[in-house]
Protein backbone atom coordinates (compact mmCIF):
# COMPACT_ATOMS: atom_id res chain seq x y z
CA UNK A 1 0.00 0.00 0.00
CA UNK A 2 3.28 2.41 1.03
CA UNK A 3 4.94 1.22 -2.19
CA UNK A 4 1.76 1.85 -4.63
CA UNK A 5 0.73 5.76 -2.50
CA UNK A 6 -2.29 4.52 -1.29
CA UNK A 7 -3.90 7.42 1.01
CA UNK A 8 -6.45 5.17 2.59
CA UNK A 9 -6.74 6.35 6.90
CA UNK A 10 -6.70 2.57 8.46
CA UNK A 11 -8.02 1.72 11.93
CA UNK A 12 -6.50 -0.81 14.07
CA UNK A 13 -8.74 -1.59 17.20
CA UNK A 14 -6.60 -2.94 19.67
CA UNK A 15 -8.03 -4.71 23.03
CA UNK A 16 -4.94 -6.71 24.03
CA UNK A 17 -6.07 -9.53 23.17
CA UNK A 18 -9.22 -12.33 22.86
CA UNK A 19 -11.51 -11.09 25.29
CA UNK A 20 -14.69 -12.28 23.42
CA UNK A 21 -12.41 -15.76 23.27
CA UNK A 22 -10.77 -16.08 26.57
CA UNK A 23 -14.70 -15.36 27.99
CA UNK A 24 -15.90 -18.56 26.36
CA UNK A 25 -12.87 -20.65 26.31
CA UNK A 26 -9.81 -20.83 28.50
CA UNK A 27 -6.63 -22.02 27.39
CA UNK A 28 -3.11 -20.31 27.17
CA UNK A 29 -3.68 -19.91 23.41
CA UNK A 30 -5.73 -17.21 24.47
CA UNK A 31 -2.45 -15.20 25.72
CA UNK A 32 -0.94 -13.62 22.92
CA UNK A 33 1.90 -11.14 22.94
CA UNK A 34 -0.02 -7.70 22.73
CA UNK A 35 2.78 -5.39 19.45
CA UNK A 36 3.36 -2.13 19.05
CA UNK A 37 1.29 -2.01 15.65
CA UNK A 38 1.59 1.60 15.09
CA UNK A 39 5.77 0.79 15.61
CA UNK A 40 5.53 -1.50 13.04
CA UNK A 41 3.84 0.12 10.47
CA UNK A 42 7.14 2.59 10.65
CA UNK A 43 9.40 -0.54 10.58
CA UNK A 44 7.98 -1.57 7.01
CA UNK A 45 7.40 1.97 6.51
CA UNK A 46 11.08 2.80 6.40
CA UNK A 47 11.34 6.12 5.19
CA UNK A 48 9.75 5.37 1.53
CA UNK A 49 6.95 6.72 0.61
CA UNK A 50 4.48 8.38 2.58
CA UNK A 51 2.50 7.20 5.73
CA UNK A 52 2.01 8.20 8.86
CA UNK A 53 0.93 6.18 11.95
CA UNK A 54 0.39 6.69 15.67
CA UNK A 55 -1.68 5.42 18.77
CA UNK A 56 -4.30 6.69 21.05
CA UNK A 57 -6.07 5.81 23.80
CA UNK A 58 -8.91 8.58 24.19
CA UNK A 59 -11.40 10.10 22.25
CA UNK A 60 -10.13 13.39 22.14
CA UNK A 61 -6.89 11.92 20.82
CA UNK A 62 -8.77 9.69 17.78
CA UNK A 63 -10.57 13.01 16.95
CA UNK A 64 -7.17 14.68 16.42
CA UNK A 65 -5.87 11.79 14.86
CA UNK A 66 -8.66 11.81 12.31
CA UNK A 67 -8.18 15.27 11.86
CA UNK A 68 -4.91 14.79 10.87
CA UNK A 69 -5.85 12.52 8.67
CA UNK A 70 -7.48 14.18 6.59
CA UNK A 71 -5.57 17.71 7.05
CA UNK A 72 -2.14 17.80 7.21
CA UNK A 73 -1.15 13.98 6.14
CA UNK A 74 -4.16 13.39 3.19
CA UNK A 75 -1.74 12.51 0.92
CA UNK A 76 -0.20 9.59 3.61
CA UNK A 77 -1.22 6.17 3.91
CA UNK A 78 -2.32 6.50 7.82
CA UNK A 79 -2.85 4.05 10.65
CA UNK A 80 -4.31 4.73 13.71
CA UNK A 81 -4.05 2.22 15.60
CA UNK A 82 -7.03 2.61 18.82
CA UNK A 83 -6.13 1.28 22.27
CA UNK A 84 -9.33 -0.02 23.38
CA UNK A 85 -9.72 -1.65 27.34
CA UNK A 86 -9.03 -5.60 27.67
CA UNK A 87 -12.33 -6.95 28.24
CA UNK A 88 -14.39 -4.10 26.36
CA UNK A 89 -17.09 -5.85 24.95
CA UNK A 90 -20.77 -6.75 26.27
CA UNK A 91 -22.61 -9.30 27.69
CA UNK A 92 -24.83 -9.55 24.47
CA UNK A 93 -21.77 -10.29 22.42
CA UNK A 94 -20.60 -12.91 24.74
CA UNK A 95 -24.16 -14.68 24.82
CA UNK A 96 -24.09 -14.58 20.92
CA UNK A 97 -20.21 -16.15 20.72
CA UNK A 98 -20.82 -18.47 23.25
CA UNK A 99 -24.28 -19.58 21.12
CA UNK A 100 -21.74 -20.31 18.65
CA UNK A 101 -19.25 -22.44 19.92
CA UNK A 102 -21.71 -24.70 21.10
CA UNK A 103 -23.75 -24.85 17.68
CA UNK A 104 -20.32 -26.14 15.84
Amino acid sequence: MIRCGQRSIIFLLNNGGYAIEERIHEGPYNVIKNWDYAGLVHAIHNHQGKCWSTQVRYEGELIAAIEMALGDKKDCLCFIEVILQKNDTTEQLIDWATRLTTSV
